[in-house]
């Protein structure tokens, strides 16, 4: 019996399709006992203990003082109920195609392509900047004024009241305004920002002294005198070395960042569909 059976498997065992059975089956076993470990380990939520001293870190910034034991007990409940639900929102594809989720992402990466300040300049460097910008850095002239202020909301034609108004006692005379009856020192840019531009060439042109005609503002009508004028400072690089250095910092890491970020595009071949 055994030796009529030995042929019979001998002719099994060259038989294709019985190796391709097998093989099969194999693989079969194979992929279970992989995706079994797969899932176990995706399974494992850890939270190792740098991750706790940078939970129990943020507490103390955020409150002044370390969290208690039971404080700390509940910090990582909290990190372990938003990984596990991070998890699960990718595991549903949650993330794909959302702004905020590729907003932040992207927030993330320009942090880690930044390395850090750029080295200072030279001495002879920054004063050829500052050169080539001198004008930014003048104090322009600025100008401290008295103003009486007409509402069109409470008057008939606010702008004839303002042309009439006796301002010997000028602190008595008008309405009330929201800001204050005397400014300054501003800026032209400051003033022509806040009150517009005819507000602003009246007190620049103005006399030192002597009422204006009545002005027009987005509040109302104005009466104007210019009290005090601070003349233009001319840009001196030694009086603004700091702001210089400052600026240039500001320049060479922003041109960095910009290089870096061209240099991460350029790994693309970018398409934009008509």
């Amino acid at each position: 019996m055994i030796s009529g059976a030995l042929p019979f498997m001998s002719k099994l065992s060259r038989d294709p399709l019985i190796h391709f059975l097998t093989l099969g089956a194999l693989l079969f076993v194979g992929h279970a006992l992989w995706s079994t470990l797969v899932t176990r380990a995706d399974r494992q939520l850890v939270v190792e203990t740098r991750e706790i001293a940078r939970q129990s870190d943020l507490f103390t910034i955020e409150n002044g003082r370390a969290p208690t034991e039971a404080e700390l007990q509940g910090i990582i409940v909290a990190f372990v109920e938003e990984e596990a639900l991070a998890r699960e929102g990718e595991r549903l594809g949650l993330d794909q195609d959302d702004t905020v989720i590729r907003r932040r992402l992207a927030q993330k990466m320009r942090l880690l392509t930044d390395t850090g300040p750029v080295s200072e300049p030279s001495e002879v460097e920054l004063q050829t900047w500052f050169e080539a910008r001198r004008e930014d850095y003048a104090a322009g002239e600025r100008r401290s004024l008295q103003h009486v202020f007409f509402s069109d909301d409470r008057r008939a034609d606010a702008k004839a009241d303002a042309a009439a108004a006796d301002l010997t006692d000028w602190t008595q005379v008008g309405d009330p305004f929201i800001i204050a009856r005397e400014l300054g020192p501003l800026s032209r840019n400051k003033v022509q920002q806040d009150y517009g531009g005819p507000f602003a060439r009246i007190v620049f042109d103005a006399e030192i002294g002597v009422w204006s005609d009545p002005v027009r503002s987005p509040f109302g009508i104005h009466r104007i005198r210019v009290t005090e004028v601070t003349p233009r400072i001319e840009p001196d690089f030694t009086r603004a070395r700091a702001d210089v250095l400052a600026d240039w910092m500001d320049e060479a890491n922003n041109a960095r960042s910009d290089q870096a970020m061209r240099d991460l595009v350029a790994k693309y071949d970018v398409i934009v569909e008509e």
